[in-house]
C-alpha cells in the first residue's frame, strides 16, 4: 500500500515535467528544510528534479514544494548538517535568493551528490 503511494506520486510529479528537459532527477531525495522556514520544518522525502530553468522539489508527504529558478542560485556547496540535522553523510546545499530578495537556502541528501554538483554547476553559468 505504501509503496504503492509513493509511486503514484513520483509518477503525479513526473507528469509535470513531460515537456521540459529533464537534467537530473531523484525520485527519493532527503530534503533537510528551507532555512528561512527554521529548523521545526519536517525533514521527508520527495522529487527532486533540475531542469535548465529551475531546481524543483516536491515532497512526497506533506506536499510540499520549492521552486527554485536557476538564476537565482548563488552557489553550491557541500554540508554535513542543515539546520541542526544530520545523517552523518555529505548534504546538497543550494543558497539561493528568495522569493522576498532574501538570500536563503535549502539542502537535501542525495545519490550520485558530485554529478548534481556538476550539473547545477553547468546549468547555473
Amino acid at each position: 500500500m505504501v509503496k504503492k503511494l509513493f509511486k503514484t506520486r513520483i509518477s503525479e510529479i513526473l507528469d509535470k515535467f513531460k515537456d521540459k528537459n529533464i537534467i537530473l532527477s531523484l525520485n527519493s531525495a532527503n530534503f533537510f528544510g528551507q532555512q528561512s522556514r527554521k529548523s521545526t520544518q519536517v525533514r521527508g522525502n520527495g522529487v527532486l528534479i533540475l531542469t535548465t530553468e529551475d531546481l524543483y522539489f516536491e515532497m512526497w508527504r506533506p506536499k510540499k514544494i520549492l521552486q527554485i529558478p536557476i538564476n537565482s542560485i548563488l552557489k553550491i556547496e557541500i554540508t554535513k548538517s542543515f539546520l541542526h540535522k544530520s545523517v552523518f553523510r555529505k548534504l546538497l546545499k543550494v543558497v539561493f535568493t528568495n522569493q522576498e530578495g532574501e538570500e536563503d537556502a535549502a539542502a537535501w541528501w542525495v545519490t550520485s551528490l558530485d554529478k548534481w554538483i556538476e550539473e547545477l554547476e553547468k546549468v547555473k553559468i
